[in-house]
């Protein structure tokens, strides 16, 4: 099917929409298996610090902290302060939720 110049224009938007750049985002920061691995850890074991990660994924703490900063940003995992550490956990949404059963699957 062809587009109209019309319909053409509307496609662009579309695909310039925040749902679509905000999908792409979140399957950039999981597209490496360090990532994945950060992901699995946190669904398994929540409320870790950077360094707990980095020691269980094998990541140095300055490589997790890029990793978990890009999570982050892709609203994958959220963060908290527990006195002078700084937690992660896996968020709960749709997303998360079809990369855990991915993971389990």
């Amino acid at each position: 099917m062809r587009a109209n110049t019309f319909e053409s224009e509307t496609i662009k938007k579309e695909l310039k929409s925040e749902l679509v750049l905000r999908c792409a985002q979140r399957h950039n920061a999981i597209g490496d298996p360090s990532a994945m691995k950060v992901c699995y850890l946190l669904r398994h074991y929540p409320n870790l610090s950077v360094s707990e990660v980095a020691e269980l994924v094998g990541l140095s703490v300055s490589a997790t902290s890029r990793c978990l900063s890009k999570l982050k940003l892709a609203d994958i995992v959220s963060s908290f302060k527990e006195s002078q550490t700084v937690r992660y956990r896996l968020l709960d949404n749709k997303f998360t939720s079809q990369l855990i059963a991915q993971l389990e699957g």
